[in-house]
């Protein structure tokens, strides 16, 4: 979220402590179903951090999840999905990107982001 985006595939070599690119053959690759499946799982932890963090007073962090979350609602609804699985995925999105607003709304009304 510091980037607000997705990490490169380099960070995340980087990061998993995996060898790069050597000799042309790739050492580290995920499926893009695969990925796309991760990033589809990701808002729901969002959106519990976006709760989580309200309750530990940092009234600022949900706007910044609710932001980053959105985009990725975008970037899903561009693709045309085929896999079923993933389609779920993709429509349990929306009820999280509910929720973040929610907890984004609660906290403007309250004036909580202000202080």
């Amino acid at each position: 979220l510091s980037s607000s985006s997705a990490a490169s595939d380099v960070y995340k070599r980087q990061i998993l402590g995996l060898p790069g690119r050597e000799k042309g053959v790739n050492a580290f690759a995920v499926e893009l179903e695969e990925y796309l499946m991760g990033l589809a799982m990701l808002p729901s932890e969002l959106a519990r951090l976006c709760v989580n963090s309200v309750v530990a007073n940092d009234y600022q962090f949900p706007g910044e999840i609710s932001k980053f979350v959105t985009e990725l609602n975008l970037g899903f609804r561009a693709l045309n999905l085929k896999n079923d699985f993933l389609r779920k995925k993709f429509d349990s999105i929306k009820y999280d990107v509910s929720k973040i607003e929610n907890v984004v709304y609660d906290i403007s009304i309250r004036s909580l982001n202000k202080k």
